[in-house]
């Protein structure tokens, strides 16, 4: 951002089309300042417009009025980038396909970190991997078979033999954990969706608390089981 004179009143927004996207100039604390300069020994007074200007290149098309109803936003975000000539994700729909891909990042990550489960041993972790479900689902029909004793392992331990007891609680703890987080991430989507404005965006982030209006019926069940202490 830089202070800019102009001697007629400048615009507020002026967006440029070009081929490979859209110019773009913000403007804001417009003022009419007076000045003062010498010449042949002689004071001269004048105004001149004054304002807080910030210039970049948009990697796509938007209009001028999606920038005017969401001004303080766009001038805000302008202003972090670290390349002026290369700006993105800055449009509503844009901004929404973005935070999608945070969100659904967010949610298989923290699926995949895994859950501690209380066994027999003592509290024991396991990851939550795309594979590690997939075995986790084979146990679980191990268990339905009846089966008592059964080959897994923590995280970075030798495998070993669970109880059938044991196996099923780390069967049902991973299970939930699973499930809440995929319910959770619906829920984010489901808010992500409904944003009017980019600026409405910036507040929904894995681990922020959904508005009611948002948290479906499978989400509410889950939240009254971890407000209890979690599944026994």
């Amino acid at each position: 951002m830089r202070r800019e004179s102009y001697l007629s009143q400048p615009s507020v927004v002026e967006i440029y089309p070009v081929f490979s996207g859209t110019d773009i100039i913000l403007r804001k604390n417009i003022e009419l300042a007076e000045k003062e300069e010498i010449q042949d020994g002689k004071k001269n007074k004048y105004k001149v417009w004054e304002c807080d200007e910030i210039q970049f290149h948009y990697q796509g098309k938007v209009t001028q009025e999606e920038i005017e109803s969401d001004f303080d936003y766009w001038f805000a975000k302008a202003e972090e980038v670290p390349d002026p000539s290369s700006v993105k994700d800055l449009r509503l729909e844009d901004a929404r396909k973005a935070k999608y891909r945070e969100i659904a990042s967010a949610c298989e990550q923290t699926i995949y970190a895994g859950v501690d489960v209380s066994t027999s041993s003592g509290v024991e972790h396991f990851s939550l991997t795309e594979k590690d479900q997939i075995n986790l689902f084979g146990k679980k029909m191990q268990l339905l078979a009846g089966v008592e004793k059964l080959e897994y392992h923590e995280d970075g331990q030798p495998c070993k033999y669970f109880s059938a007891e044991d196996m099923q609680n780390i069967v049902n703890k991973a299970m939930f954990y699973v499930s809440y987080n995929t319910t959770y991430c619906n829920a984010l989507n489901m808010w992500i969706k409904s944003a009017e404005k980019a600026s409405n965006l910036e507040q929904i982030r894995w681990g922020a608390e959904i508005p009611e209006e948002f948290q479906n019926e499978v989400l509410k069940d889950y939240m009254k089981v971890l407000a209890s202490g979690g599944i026994a």
